[in-house]
């Protein structure tokens, strides 16, 4: 299971970010999201939503010694990944990183987003 993002979507209401800290922490904190809607520099009025790629071998912990797939469904994260992650869908606030758990296979931030932007595919 993956959150796919359809960037054209994205309204920018930052909902999926709320949710998220929501979710996992029981506070609104888009700062502590594992999802992060980007707007470009031009003012154009395009949002990206960016989030981890679940990828199958994950290259964020590559150079680790641990059990991968206790990782891939942990929220907090050491803040030192965060330069290991290619695709910087990884996102730190002060000493932790937040990483896309898929709310234990129930991701939240689709539900909430009305446009459609993302959503989930197996």
């Amino acid at each position: 299971m993956k959150v796919k993002v359809n960037e054209e979507k994205c309204s920018g209401c930052h909902l999926c970010e709320m949710v998220c800290s929501l979710f996992h922490l029981g506070k609104l904190n888009i700062e502590k999201s594992a999802i992060r809607v980007e707007s470009d520099d031009l003012n154009s009025s395009l949002n990206t939503p960016v989030v981890c790629r679940q990828c199958r071998k994950m290259k964020c912990i590559e150079k680790e010694e641990v059990d991968e797939a206790t990782e891939k469904n942990s929220f907090l994260w050491d803040k030192g990944r965060v330069k290991a992650c290619p695709f910087k869908a990884l996102f730190a606030f002060e000493d932790t990183a937040y990483h896309c758990d898929l709310c234990g296979g129930d991701p939240q931030c689709t539900k909430v987003c009305t446009p459609g932007a993302i959503t989930v595919v197996s």
